[in-house]
C-alpha cells in the first residue's frame, strides 16, 4: 500500500482555513482612520505629545567691546579664526533679533485682525439678539392682553373683555409696526451704504458727466 502524502497548505485538501491578507492603509484618510482606531482601543493609555522645539539662542555679547574687528582683522596671524568666529556670532545674533521682531509683528497683526472679527461678530450677534428680544416682548404683550381680557371677564368690569383685549392688541400692534418701520429704515440705510461702496470707479481718461434727473442731455 502506497503511503499517503500530507496535504499542502492552501491546497484543496488543506484542513486549516486560508489566512486573510492584511490590507494596509494607502491614502492619508485611511492612515488617519487606522491611527484613530488604534488610539481608541485603549482610551486610558497616555499619549505622548512631543514638546515644541526650543528657539535657538546664542551667547549674549560682552558688556564692553574694546574694539570692533573688521573683515580682515588678524589676517596672516594665528588669531584670524578668533575674529572670524566673533563676527559670525554677531551676524547670527542680529539675524535672530530680526526674526524675533518679525514674529512679534506678525503676532500683533494677527491679534488685531482677530479683535476686529470678534467685534464685527459681536455687533451682528447683538443686533440679532435685539430682534429676538423685540419678538419676545410682542409675545409677552399679547399674553398680557389675553390675561387682562380673562380677568376683566371674570371680575365683571364695566368694559367688556373684547374691548380690553382689542385695545391692548391695538397698542401692541402699533408698537410692533413702529419697531418694524424702524428696522426697515435701518436696513435701507445699510443697503444704501453698501451700494455706495460698490459703485465702480470710472475708467481713467473717460469723460464723466453728471446731470439732474429728468433733464435730457444733448446726445439724447
Amino acid at each position: 500500500m502506497a503511503p499517503s502524502r500530507a496535504p499542502i497548505n492552501g491546497g484543496p485538501n488543506a484542513s486549516s482555513p486560508p489566512v486573510a491578507e492584511r490590507i494596509r492603509p494607502q491614502t492619508a484618510s485611511e492612515k488617519q482612520a487606522a491611527h484613530l482606531e488604534k488610539l481608541l482601543k485603549d482610551p486610558d493609555r497616555p499619549v505622548h505629545i512631543p514638546k515644541p522645539a526650543k528657539e535657538k539662542e546664542l551667547r549674549p555679547p560682552r558688556e564692553m567691546m574694546k574694539n570692533v574687528s573688521g573683515s580682515s582683522a588678524g589676517a596672516g596671524s594665528g588669531e584670524f579664526h578668533v575674529y572670524k568666529h566673533a563676527r559670525r556670532r554677531e551676524y547670527e545674533r542680529v539675524r535672530l533679533m530680526e526674526e524675533k521682531e518679525a514674529k512679534s509683528k506678525e503676532a500683533a497683526a494677527f491679534e488685531a485682525q482677530q479683535a476686529a472679527l470678534e467685534a464685527e461678530s459681536e455687533a451682528k450677534t447683538s443686533k440679532n439678539r435685539a430682534k429676538r428680544d423685540k419678538k419676545k416682548a410682542r409675545a409677552a404683550a399679547a399674553a398680557a392682553a389675553a390675561a387682562a381680557a380673562t380677568l376683566g371677564l371674570e371680575g365683571g368690569s364695566s368694559k367688556s373683555a373684547s374691548q380690553i383685549g382689542g385695545a391692548l392688541d391695538a397698542d401692541a400692534e402699533g408698537t410692533a409696526e413702529r419697531e418694524d418701520a424702524q428696522e426697515v429704515r435701518e436696513e435701507g440705510e445699510e443697503e444704501r451704504e453698501k451700494k455706495k461702496r460698490r459703485i465702480a470707479r470710472p475708467v481713467e481718461g473717460a469723460d464723466v458727466a453728471f446731470k439732474r434727473p429728468g433733464v435730457q442731455s444733448d446726445e439724447e
